[in-house]
């Protein structure tokens, strides 16, 4: 049970087009819900986000074209054509999650600890001091 080549690469334009319109935005509501300070997603959680609703439309539209189909037959079927669209419309992936896992060359790359980290660590060190030990008997 394999789609035909023009339905292949026809499932894989949809999910192209689903990409591609600016409608189509799952991350924007959940930005304008964000707590006040957040300033926005990273590349890697915009583009984890963007390829999950890019699955979804394939699967969907599979599930459709091939509605008789194992759902293991349909889960390949969607990420292949996912993965088809994905390169034509996204970084790849190792240099997105390379990006996101950058650590800091020097001390002054390093980002200033959060006040509010530092008195919660400072008062958990005070909260230990101060927890009563078991005796032993």
């Amino acid at each position: 049970m394999t789609l035909p080549p023009d339905r292949w690469a026809e499932l894989a334009q949809h999910v192209y087009e689903a990409l591609e319109d600016e409608a189509a935005q799952p991350l924007r509501e959940v930005a304008g819900e964000a707590p006040e300070g957040f300033e926005s997603f990273s590349e890697l959680e915009t583009s984890l986000s963007e390829w999950s609703f890019g699955y979804g439309v394939a699967w969907a539209l599979a599930r459709t074209q091939e509605p008789f189909a194992s759902s293991r037959r349909i889960s390949e079927l969607a990420t292949e054509a996912t993965t088809a669209a994905w390169r034509s419309f996204g970084d790849p992936w190792r240099a997105l999650i390379a990006a996101d896992r950058h650590e800091p060359t020097s001390p002054a790359d390093e980002p200033e600890p959060e006040p509010q980290f530092d008195d919660f660590m400072s008062g958990l060190a005070r909260a230990r001091a101060r927890r009563p030990r078991e005796r032993e008997e």
